[in-house]
């Protein structure tokens, strides 16, 4: 939340209408992007009256980072959770490890790179912030983790941005795309076998051994 914006006292049920309204509000801002997501329909969707929206966030702009922060936050927390749980554990297999979390959130939450998709179609301020905020530390984190690999030869030769892009576009394009996956092949992407095979997937492209 941007600084400035007045805290309000919570009412009873004020978080769970909060979640509601964050839940919806990402799905649509995936699905139609910002300009498509109208506060009308994120309202609907969340099942509460539009002028909640503004008490709670006060514009769709603040709205949309919340949202988008939220998400972040969850991935973050997510993969954070398995780094600090291998400390000691050889690097290699820590990275693998890692790689497939990816793979996982991904499969969980194609909204996050559905709204990076959205936002990268045009320069602007929500894509600088998002990356500013976001997509830079995720994007050093990754190059710090494998590029050590890369000069042990565990990991495939190529150069930083194009490994990062290797691996977010491998990690996720399969369940961002998912309708067209099923109509495509037949295959349910999110089914969890199938999540676990294209994890595998992906460690084998990116790793030698």
């Amino acid at each position: 939340m941007a600084s400035g914006v007045a805290i309000r006292p919570k009412r009873p049920g004020a978080d769970a209408t909060r979640e509601r309204i964050l839940a919806a509000a990402l799905d649509l801002f995936s699905e139609r992007s910002f300009e498509g997501a109208s506060t009308r329909l994120i309202a609907e969707r969340a099942g509460v009256q539009q002028p909640l929206l503004a008490y709670h966030f006060g514009s769709k702009e603040e709205l949309w980072r919340a949202a988008v922060g939220q998400l972040f936050d969850d991935f973050n927390r997510s993969l954070g959770g398995r780094i600090f749980g291998l400390r000691g554990v050889e690097h290699t297999a820590v990275a693998k490890l890692v790689v497939a979390d990816f793979v996982r959130f991904s499969a969980a939450h194609p909204q996050l790179h559905r709204i990076i998709m959205q936002e990268c179609k045009v320069d602007g301020e929500r894509l600088e912030w998002l990356v500013e905020q976001h997509i830079r530390p995720l994007f050093e984190g990754a190059v710090a983790m494998l590029e050590p690999l890369v000069a042990a030869g565990k990991v495939r030769d190529v150069p930083a941005v194009h490994l990062y892009y290797l691996l977010t576009g491998a990690g996720a394009t399969m369940f961002v795309l998912a309708p067209e996956c099923r109509l495509l092949s037949g295959v349910d992407p999110l089914d969890p076998s199938e999540i676990e095979r294209h994890v595998d997937a992906v460690v084998s492209m990116l790793f030698t051994e």
